[in-house]
């Protein structure tokens, strides 16, 4: 029997074409975070039961059916020197980089000085990193430029965990922050648009917030469709009222490798 050549339809020829592309597209600018789940993400409810926390000399960690932890750092600049094999060797797991800044009053973008040199250092020490920048944006425009800023400066860049939104209040003594002003809308939505900017960019994100901030400046109904990392100091476990990944409870961790005092953070991990 003669066997026939199969024949496409231009349409078909098209159809096909567009799948390969499609997932071509998917390899290519998929996250480049592969972590394990952070507890949060994927929009999933948090059940940690906080006072199963333990305290390990300084280094909180958490264990129950559903959840691991992490024991993590943050840090900038504003830490120099820093031994990242000591670091390691110490117990910590992860580190938050600032990748930049904007002015409290000026508005300029500013890369943060230590971040190439402790990006290296970490990958090489074998750390999981994630980054943030701390904004100063005054509108939606601007947010969107933060985001655009943290990923110009991501090209090339292997990173572990989410990009973090870090909004925080600055105290001058003689000036006056250009955020003085604004409102809690204002703040809420400049902080969907960084995130929604990054998101397009195929980068996780998450918001970081204290209480005070929390309760006043935020409107957490919307924030808290992002991963939560909340700053709380001298308590046993987190107040707010919504769930969080990850839990920054000190600011002035000591920690072999680094001279000065830093923040100590626990992550919950979805086993």
């Amino acid at each position: 029997m003669r066997k026939r050549k199969l024949k496409l339809h231009p349409i078909e020829i098209i159809l096909i074409a567009l799948l390969f592309l499609t997932l071509i597209l998917a390899i290519i600018t998929r996250p480049r975070t592969s972590h394990p789940q952070m507890a949060g993400e994927e929009s999933e409810m948090i059940d940690i039961d906080y006072s199963k926390i333990t305290d390990m000399n300084g280094h909180y960690s958490y264990e129950d059916e559903n959840y691991g932890s992490s024991f993590g750092i943050d840090i900038s600049e504003f830490q120099e020197n820093v031994d990242w094999q000591k670091v390691k060797d110490a117990g910590v797991e992860f580190v938050f980089l600032r990748i930049g800044r904007r002015g409290a009053t000026t508005g300029l973008l500013y890369d943060d000085e230590e971040f190439e040199s402790h990006y290296e250092g970490a990958r090489k020490a074998g750390l999981k990193v994630g980054v943030y920048f701390f904004s100063q944006a005054i509108n939606e425009k601007e947010a969107r430029e933060e985001a655009d800023f943290v990923y110009d400066r991501l090209k090339g860049k292997k990173i572990d965990f989410p990009v973090v939104y870090d909004l925080e209040e600055v105290y001058l003594e003689n000036e006056t922050p250009r955020i003085s002003e604004l409102t809690r809308e204002d703040h809420t939505a400049n902080a969907m648009a960084f995130c929604e900017r990054l998101n397009r960019k195929h980068y996780d994100t998450m918001i970081y917030t204290y209480q005070y901030w929390a309760e006043t400046y935020y409107d957490m109904e919307q924030i808290s469709s992002y991963p939560i990392w909340y700053a709380a100091y001298d308590t046993d476990q987190p107040k707010l009222d919504y769930p969080i990944s990850i839990w920054q409870y000190s600011k002035t961790g000591r920690i072999d490798g680094i001279g000065v005092p830093i923040d100590f953070n626990i992550m919950f991990i979805r086993k």
